[in-house]
């Protein structure tokens, strides 16, 4: 645990939040009832996870769970636990539930009794996200949404828009809806999330090796979703040439690409096109908030977010903007990602620097 109590440690990670629905209101003997269900019920959910990669947090009368693996690990989680909740129905004391998952930065401390703690923008939104669901219903943030549903098409169908919700703080959440794709029903009982469907064309099985290898390459830029990343492009080509060019689109300069590449000629044996007619994956010029933006501005602020909260910067840059409306409100919701006040600070002088 000693990483995790490193007070300059940030971790970009999921949360799910989950909050047990008039506990407080219950006699000592049912909550005692319950939180044993409850807890129960989290590490039937948790089994498939493996240990260093969460955090569990006993917040009374729920809990938090810090994923430190891909983004989208707290889905099947929250899903089955969500099952378990439904399937309490028929029981004169039921247990409901409201759920909230957030994408966003923590930090993991130790407490003045040794215990763990969470702290930081991450947590905060998860758990506003988590108070605006209703009985049994999962919410997550825009954040979460914006990175987990690129993952693949079969997850972009298990979301729906919710509407954008108001804290005590005159804060805007968009939230947005988890459930299964389909009708919307829980998953049976300790069942992981399906499978996206399968594409038109029959995928080529690539060499287990070459995608470990792949991944290994795309880890500095994209970070814990690379696996996920390659395996959803990969379903799309028949061939590593063509794999390797859509995968070099990832990075943002010529001289990486070039890299990239010529480190897939050399060890794929590959004639893959030159650097310089693969164009990246650069934002929306013209987003839907009518803000135009600098390419290059956009770029460097993906770079300056980055030393604060890892590769997830790339995507959070890019959705904040194309909705907001201002510069102002656009650095204002970036800063609101880094917990501390100092660092808010030394991002924005970094940003503008030049400018």
């Amino acid at each position: 645990m000693d990483n995790f109590s490193n007070p300059d440690r940030t971790w970009v990670c999921s949360i799910l939040f989950l909050d047990i629905v008039n506990y407080s209101s219950q006699s000592v003997q049912l909550q005692m009832e319950w939180k044993t269900r409850f807890n129960h019920y989290l590490e039937e959910a948790l089994s498939d996870v493996p240990e260093p990669e969460r955090v569990i947090l006993d917040t009374g009368d729920g809990a938090a769970i810090c994923f430190l693996g891909g983004p989208d690990t707290a889905m099947a989680p929250a899903l089955r636990l969500r099952s378990f909740f439904e399937a309490e129905r028929p029981l004169p004391t039921t247990i409901v539930v409201r759920m909230g998952i957030n994408l966003g930065p923590v930090r993991l401390v130790q407490d003045i009794n040794g215990h763990l703690n969470a702290l930081g923008d991450g947590i905060n939104v998860g758990q506003r996200v988590m108070s605006f669901a209703a009985d049994n219903q999962i919410l997550v943030s825009r954040s979460f949404y914006e990175v987990v549903s690129r993952l693949s098409d079969g997850y972009e169908r298990m979301f729906s828009f919710v509407g954008t919700r108001k804290d005590k703080h005159a804060r805007e959440h968009p939230v947005y809806q988890l459930a299964p794709a389909g009708e919307g029903a829980s998953p049976p009982n300790g069942s992981a999330i399906a499978e996206p469907s399968a594409p038109t064309t029959q995928p080529t099985q690539f060499d287990a090796a070459a995608l470990d290898h792949l991944q290994a390459l795309l880890a500095p830029v994209l970070g814990p979703i690379a696996r996920h990343v390659i395996q959803d492009i990969s379903r799309k080509h028949a061939n590593l040439a063509d794999l390797c060019s859509e995968l070099a689109t990832n990075f943002a300069g010529d001289k990486e690409r070039t890299k990239f590449l010529e480190q897939c000629r050399q060890q794929f044996e590959l004639a893959v096109p030159p650097a310089s007619s693969i164009a990246a994956k650069a934002p929306p010029t013209e987003p839907t908030s009518g803000v135009v933006w600098d390419p290059a501005m956009l770029e460097k602020t993906k770079r300056e977010l980055a030393v604060y909260i890892g590769p997830m910067a790339k995507f959070i840059v890019d959705s904040t903007a194309s909705e907001v409306r201002t510069v102002k409100d656009f650095y204002d919701a970036l800063c609101r990602e880094i917990p501390s006040s100092r660092e808010r600070e030394r991002f924005l002088s970094r940003c503008k620097a030049g400018t």
